[in-house]
């Protein structure tokens, strides 16, 4: 059902821009939004609820399509982040694959390539949503690429699970492609080859992160270690991406799996030990900012569940991430057991 299915607030963001850059009085919209801050979710149905009163107040063709295209990678939160600290848009778009459903809990994106075209394709499934919700997903979608590579180029071609409106020529001149509606799902295709263009955005409080992530990793080595400089930006990079073993840490260095254990070795380290050292440190740092929820913090450390990280903090600090959240907000002081594996 729908009333199960949450939407990340960040994303709300999109509708407080359209209408301040509208200059819409829409204090209903903004009253009913305000009790959310962006690290939290709130149900899509609420959401839902905003879209139609601002249809309401401002009844223009493909409303939800000019919602969708204020969106800014910030408005994806974490997700936007991440996508904005990778190279290239190939890489960005896996990683938005890999944390979907903290933008919507039901979302999942499908990736085809047909040839020379990549088709982005959701279902509707058992949770059905609404024309204004679909113009919405699918521009906010579109502007997330766009404002990667910093440069308009259009989709291929746009299709929408709903019947033709009246003004259809509207749409296509919105999004520059044709968009094709009564489809059997939400889809987007692109040329194939925009997947090596490089990601220019750029974001000061993704930028203020990698900052101190770094900062952290210079204050556990202070002596030059350039093995180890390599491993833990590796490591983080692999956590976005899952779990990540040795053997694909080893890849990423371009060193065989047998001379990636004789440097651990000659180091007195365990591959494991130093994953949750490095896992531990970051847990600390990111459960500092009051921005990132625990799902997010979870997924950044490579745990596909939130339950799996709990248990490990636990087992790393002897009390829980919320309590300890808690207070190192509050500014508490935290009995921490000793680190134990």
């Amino acid at each position: 059902m729908s009333k199960d299915v949450y939407i990340s607030c960040a994303l709300a963001d999109t509708l407080r821009d359209y209408i301040d850059k509208n200059q819409l009085v829409a204090p209903d919209v903004l009253e009913a939004l305000a009790p959310y801050s962006s690290s939290q979710r709130m149900p899509i149905l609420l959401f839902w609820r905003q879209l139609e009163r601002l249809q309401e107040m401002h009844p223009v063709p493909a409303l939800g399509l000019r919602i969708g295209l204020c969106a800014k990678p910030q408005h994806f939160g974490v997700v936007g982040y991440l996508a904005a600290s990778c190279s290239i848009l190939g890489q960005a778009l896996m990683r938005y694959r890999r944390f979907q459903r903290l933008l919507v809990s039901n979302l999942d994106v499908q990736v085809e390539q047909r040839g020379e075209v990549i088709r982005y394709s959701w279902g509707q499934g058992e949770h059905h949503t609404t024309p204004l919700a679909s113009e919405f997903g699918v521009a906010a979608f579109i502007n997330l690429y766009q404002a990667l590579i910093g440069q308009a180029i259009a989709p291929s071609v746009i299709e929408i699970p709903y019947p033709q409106p009246e003004q259809p020529s509207i749409y296509e001149a919105l999004t520059g492609c044709p968009v094709r509606f009564d489809a059997p799902s939400h889809a987007m295709e692109m040329p194939a080859s925009l997947l090596a263009m490089r990601v220019t955005s750029s974001d000061p409080y993704l930028r203020d992160l990698f900052e101190r992530q770094a900062q952290a990793t210079l204050a556990q080595h202070p002596m030059p270690d350039a093995f180890l400089d390599q491993l833990q930006q590796q490591m983080m990079a692999a956590l976005q991406e899952g779990e990540p073993s040795a053997v694909n840490l080893a890849e990423r260095m371009n060193c065989s799996l047998r001379n990636f254990y004789r440097k651990l070795a000659e180091r007195g380290l365990c591959y494991r030990d130093l994953l949750g050292d490095v896992r531990f440190k970051f847990a600390r740092m990111y459960l500092a900012d009051s921005r990132l929820s625990l799902v997010e913090v979870a997924l950044l450390l490579g745990y596909s569940e939130q339950s799996a990280f709990s248990r490990a903090f636990r087992t790393w600090s002897g009390t829980t991430p919320k309590d300890y959240r808690r207070a190192r907000l509050s500014s508490l002081p935290l009995s921490a057991a000793p680190l134990t594996r």
